[in-house]
């Protein structure tokens, strides 16, 4: 396999930005966005001509256009999708430096948008020099993969971060293909949870508990099952489970409004699927599943009762886990008889 290096600067990549793709399966989100802290340093050392690790790039022979007389081969960011993001929205006026930003040289640039910044300081930006990594098609995405996760080792990802390397492509588009789903997409995952794969590592906790595994939703122990999944693809019989309930919860949350789904909280959504299989079980109704969601965690929850304290303190311990779970399942089956007995 062959890689080279060579020096790109940052007018080099902003004329190459149509053709950095940071699209790669295993690739994280831009989840710096909102870290102007970390931004500004990042701007300050190339303000500083100081040093940043090498970009990583594949270019793996795929062009933006095949017809093209000469080919614009096509850059697929490996390791710098938060730098070059950073890069590219400063240069964009994007953001202002922070105001604990250190002097350049004898002039200060806190609270500095790039188009405000010195002529000389712009220049500084326009012709820093990145060393960038490039593998080329004798890479495969799984060779690629595998340098993406060990170079984040010593990085501040997330577990459910490191483990969409480990879990495949496969068992990512699971994830991808169950959180697009109209009952994920109506949960209050916010923008900062969707960046960090809150998610994904939902939907993983539901494939958990569906699949009986006595474990804790602890970092250490979400990990060590997400490892164990690996690239192993996931039971497809518990897939069609979630896929299935997802949509039977839907069409008995239909009437629910926005608020309501707000109320609805994020660590009940794993628990939430066993009661929606134990309500299928009982022959419920959609509808009637709905009702008895709407009368136990929105209508009637208090975060005083026994089933809400375990909401409220130690949510990933795993007798919690279980309190919880079990209390759902009483109540549905409690309101189940109630219907069975025309109450």
């Amino acid at each position: 396999m062959a890689r080279s290096t060579v020096q790109w600067t940052t007018y080099n990549l902003i004329k190459l930005r149509d053709r950095i793709n940071f699209d790669l399966p295993f690739q994280r989100r831009y989840v710096r966005r909102k870290d102007r802290s970390w931004q500004s340093l990042l701007m300050h050392t190339v303000l500083t001509d100081g040093y940043i690790p090498n970009l990583l790039v594949w270019k793996n022979g795929d062009v933006l256009d095949s017809n093209a007389s000469k080919p614009d081969y096509i850059y697929y960011a490996v390791d710098c999708l938060q730098r070059l993001n950073t890069l590219f929205l400063f240069v964009d006026d994007g953001f202002a430096l922070s105001d604990d930003t250190p002097m350049v040289g004898d002039i200060s640039v806190s609270g500095l948008k790039f188009s405000e910044l010195p002529e000389d300081l712009k220049q500084a930006v326009m012709g820093y020099s990145f060393s960038v990594t490039i593998f080329d098609e004798s890479y495969s995405l799984e060779d690629v993969e595998e340098i993406f996760y060990r170079v984040n080792q010593t990085k501040p990802l997330s577990d459910i971060e490191q483990s969409q390397v480990l879990l495949g492509e496969d068992n990512r588009s699971i994830l991808k293909r169950i959180t697009e789903s109209e009952l994920f997409q109506r949960i209050n995952f916010t923008k900062a949870d969707i960046e960090r794969y809150v998610d994904r590592k939902t939907v993983v906790q539901v494939i958990a508990l569906l699949s009986g595994r006595d474990m804790s939703f602890s970092g250490k122990d979400m990990k060590l099952y997400m490892r164990e999944i690996g690239k192993t693809p996931i039971d497809p019989a518990i897939v069609t489970e979630i896929e299935k309930s997802a949509e039977y919860m839907m069409a008995g949350f239909q009437d629910w409004t926005l608020n309501m789904f707000k109320r609805l909280k994020k660590s009940v959504v794993p628990s939430l699927f066993v009661a929606a299989r134990k309500a299928q079980e009982k022959n419920l109704s959609a509808a009637e599943f709905g009702q008895w969601a709407q009368k136990f965690l929105i209508d009637e929850y208090d975060k005083d009762s026994e089933f809400g304290e375990t909401l409220s303190r130690k949510t990933a311990n795993k007798e919690v886990i279980q309190r919880r779970t079990d209390l759902m399942v009483q109540d549905l089956e409690a309101f189940a008889n109630s219907l069975a007995q025309g109450n």
